[in-house]
């Protein structure tokens, strides 16, 4: 018999115990293992609470991946089912024999995390190996291991979402009994951000990925979480958005607030994205933060950022951008900076870069020129984005040629040649397909292309950017 034909079987069985709560709740005692997270989440999705307290007061893994169910930031009556007959768990001095919880999980994995299907038995027991020596301490000594409830956490500006709400207060009245474990962090409102309460409350060792976005974020912030960011030792990912200029503080202060932020990614030996993305306040220190980098990175977004020339100069010196996947210099002006830099990065990390985006640089023909032979050696490459950038049809054929030992590129996009427009800039709309398909046919001549795609410059009033016999153009585009 099939194991689909099985799972036919388990599945019809699930159908009628949660048809018959009361015969469910005897034979749950009976059941196997492997029948319980099927049947945790349709009795989830069909608002089952009885078998819901049944399943959850006897769980017999190591994690409940409730997160994988509940899909609303509101405290729904399953989850608040679920979180009950677990608080009732906690305090009680001797819990039943199957209940074996150690990790209530409330990150929003996917659906297939609950499926018990042959292999995936390794998702319900501790991750690390030191978890395991956690557990086998605690076994010993008879002392009660305060249950991990991982979370992401995201503080906007709006009052804390319900759920959120009850699970900071929970922590607080269950203090000792569990522990809040953050994954993902992201802080919108800085300036409502309690960081010190945040800090007692949550282990902030175990945050991988922190996310500061605020347009109107008080630098002063910065600061604050300095010491903060020291404990995130995990860390793999810092994005930071829209940190603008403060005018209100000198620049001794600005100076100061800079330095001890940056001073604390020393610390940080497991960093391996960095996104920077409108960052006026951070401008013209680029290179103290990326000196402070002692990890190699694999993925470096400077988007919607003015650099200056010492800045621009120095980014290919730094050891953390030897070993670059991902490079994002989306919206970096590069008219007015030396293409050199960008030379010598891309050969630095021609081995290890898979992905390139070049987007709205404003690079025109003599620069693209410069860069041609560094960019040739990205033989990993697999994704170049170059839309947004002044270009002739003669340097796009000269282009597409260069990238003929791109053998993995699987997505190109490239700018319209500017032959397309005439000189008010509207777009010709019979040259532009006379070029497109010509620039086709010297890539097909060339290599196998993967996904190409040739776009326009971003309209001026929606933003828009018109894809070649792929997007229809906004209608206050003008061409002929």
């Amino acid at each position: 018999m099939s194991s689909k034909t099985l799972l036919t079987l388990q599945e019809l069985a699930v159908q009628r115990l949660l048809k018959e709560e009361a015969l469910a709740n005897i034979a749950l005692k009976n059941l196997p293992t492997a029948w319980l997270p099927q049947l945790l989440k349709q009795a989830y999705a069909g608002n089952h609470v009885n078998v819901l307290r049944t399943i959850v007061s006897s769980w017999p893994f190591p994690r409940l991946p409730l997160g994988a169910l509940k899909r609303t930031s509101y405290l729904d009556t399953q989850a608040q089912v679920v979180l009950e007959e677990i608080d009732k768990l906690l305090i009680q001095e001797v819990c039943p024999r199957q209940y074996k919880l150690e990790v209530l999980d409330l990150r929003s994995v996917g659906q297939n995390y609950l499926d018990m299907r042959p292999g995936s038995m390794n998702n319900w027991l501790p991750q690390t190996s030191s978890e395991t020596q956690e557990v086998a301490g605690h076994l010993k000594t008879g002392v009660k291991k305060p249950l991990k409830v991982v979370v992401d956490l995201f503080f906007m500006e709006a009052p804390l979402t319900q759920f959120l709400g009850y699970l900071l207060e929970w922590s607080d009245k269950r203090k000792g009994l569990l522990q809040l474990y953050c994954n993902e962090l992201h802080i919108w409102s800085a300036f409502r951000f309690k960081h010190r309460k945040l800090s007692e409350k949550v282990n902030l060792e175990y945050v991988e990925t922190l996310g500061l976005h605020d347009a109107f974020c008080n630098p002063v912030f910065l600061l604050n979480l300095a010491s903060y960011l020291g404990c995130m030792r995990n860390l793999r990912k810092l994005s930071l958005t829209n940190i603008q200029e403060d005018n209100l503080i000198s620049l001794e202060e600005k100076s100061y607030i800079i330095i001890q932020f940056t001073s604390q990614f020393l610390n940080l030996e497991c960093l391996q994205k960095l996104h920077l993305e409108t960052v006026p306040f951070l401008e013209g220190h680029l290179h103290q933060l990326l000196g402070s980098v002692k990890t190699p990175l694999d993925d470096l977004d400077v988007t919607h950022c003015t650099l200056s020339v010492s800045e621009w100069d120095s980014l290919s010196e730094f050891p953390c951008v030897s070993q670059l996947q991902q490079l994002n210099l989306q919206n970096v002006i590069l008219t007015d900076l030396s293409p050199e830099p960008l030379r010598v990065l891309l050969v630095k990390a021609g081995p290890t870069l898979v992905t390139l985006d070049l987007e709205d640089c404003q690079i025109e023909d003599q620069y693209l020129h410069d860069i041609l032979p560094a960019l040739r050696s990205c033989l990993q490459l697999t994704k170049f984005s170059f839309y947004g950038n002044q270009i002739s049809l003669h340097a796009l054929r000269d282009l597409l040629h260069h990238t003929a030992s791109l053998r993995k590129l699987r997505m190109e996009l490239y700018p319209i040649p500017q032959e397309s427009y005439d000189n008010s800039g509207t777009l010709h709309m019979e040259l532009m397909r006379e070029h497109c398909d010509e620039l086709m046919d010297i890539l097909k001549a060339i290599r196998e292309p993967g996904k190409v795609f040739f776009g326009t410059e971003r309209c001026f009033d929606c933003d828009n950017r018109y894809i070649y016999n792929k997007t229809p153009l906004c209608e206050c585009q003008h061409y002929y």
